[in-house]
């Protein structure tokens, strides 16, 4: 995000500095999807490749990625202490490729024109408070790519999140709300539609959709279902099982807030 932040842009940086940790999941307690997330994204990439990951975090999905492929992989996040964190880890990680971590502002990218073969945003853009910025950083995304190279967009969807409720509605399950106020007050999920509009300037061709219908499925409706009256857990066995069979069949009625979307430059 710019260095002169808004209110809100100020607001939804000092939840992350508070969420800055040494824990792998940091940013994403529901660690099991988080997992999956990272696994389809590797389908993705190869050894030789040059990445760049806007909205890092502590760079645990990148780090994830370059113990995996011999490429060189770049993260960037708006918050420092993230920074700081994604450095510390990558201590952790017997690496493969090369990493680098710094402060970056993903509506101004501080890098040429045709810079990476892939770009991955992973539950970013849905930080950012307005649609005019997401676009903004969808255009800056679109240019430092090189040409047929890929965006990986990995954001959170109204459809999706609809869909999901409107299947919980059906076993008297609560609807999910699209932010909830001690977690992701700040959640700016893309209508598809709008989305779709807009890429369609910026990139040659849509690849793609990879929804986790499945793993929403079993971990939303199923295991809410079967502790009633308790209130499910996101380290639950069950989960974990949803995130294996989501490996193998991953899409189920196209339910659920994240889908990934492949974008061709």
């Amino acid at each position: 995000m710019s260095t002169k932040l808004d209110s809100k842009s100020l607001e939804i940086q000092k939840y992350y500095k508070s969420k800055a940790g040494p824990s792998y999941h940091a940013t994403s307690p529901d660690f099991n999807l988080r997992e999956i997330e990272i696994e389809y994204l590797a389908r993705w990439l190869q050894d030789g490749m040059r990445v760049l990951d806007v909205g890092c975090g502590n760079g645990y999905s990148t780090l994830c990625h370059a113990t995996m492929f011999r490429s060189s992989f770049t993260g960037i996040d708006f918050v420092s202490e993230m920074v700081e964190q994604a450095n510390m880890l990558s201590k952790e990680f017997q690496l493969k490729g090369q990493i680098a971590f710094q402060v970056g502002d993903a509506t101004q990218l501080s890098f040429p024109d045709g810079e990476f073969d892939i770009v991955i945003s992973e539950r970013c853009l849905l930080n950012l408070p307005t649609r005019d910025m997401q676009w903004q950083a969808m255009g800056e995304i679109a240019r430092v790519l090189k040409p047929d190279g890929l965006y990986l967009m990995l954001e959170g969807t109204l459809q999706g999140l609809r869909r999901l409720n409107d299947f919980r509605a059906l076993f008297g399950l609560a609807p999910i709300p699209d932010a909830e106020p001690n977690y992701n007050w700040f959640s700016n999920k893309f209508d598809e539609e709008e989305m779709l509009r807009i890429a369609t300037g910026l990139f040659r061709r849509l690849e793609c959709i990879q929804r986790f219908g499945m793993y929403y499925f079993l971990s939303r409706i199923i295991h809410p279902l079967l502790v009633a009256p308790d209130q499910p857990k996101y380290d639950a066995a069950i989960n974990e099982v949803a995130r294996r069979i989501c490996s193998h069949i991953p899409n189920y009625e196209d339910m659920g807030h994240v889908a990934l979307f492949v974008f061709h430059r």
